[in-house]
């Protein structure tokens, strides 16, 4: 069952969801915050660049696990109230 509701959570990553961030005000967000990264990084030492690369990918996968949780009781609570 683990492997049926992974496959769902990534179809719906990649089908789905980009289907409802397609808006202006996400895409004017997304290039804002890029803008701001960069700039951001080009201030940065090696080092402090290598340690906050260490940092964004831990918190990379404490967000795609939290992701994957939403998701998983976002799919119960559909199948509960399917039931009904």
């Amino acid at each position: 069952m683990t492997d049926l509701i992974n496959h769902l959570f990534f179809y719906s990553e990649d089908h789905c969801v980009p289907q409802c961030l397609e808006t202006p005000e996400y895409n004017q967000a997304v290039c804002d915050l890029e803008r701001d990264w960069s700039g951001f990084r080009a201030s940065l030492t090696a080092e402090q660049d290598r340690r906050l690369e260490g940092l964004l990918s831990r918190q990379f996968t404490v967000k795609l696990t939290e992701e994957q949780a939403v998701f998983r009781s976002a799919l119960s609570i559909g199948l509960t109230l399917g039931r009904l």
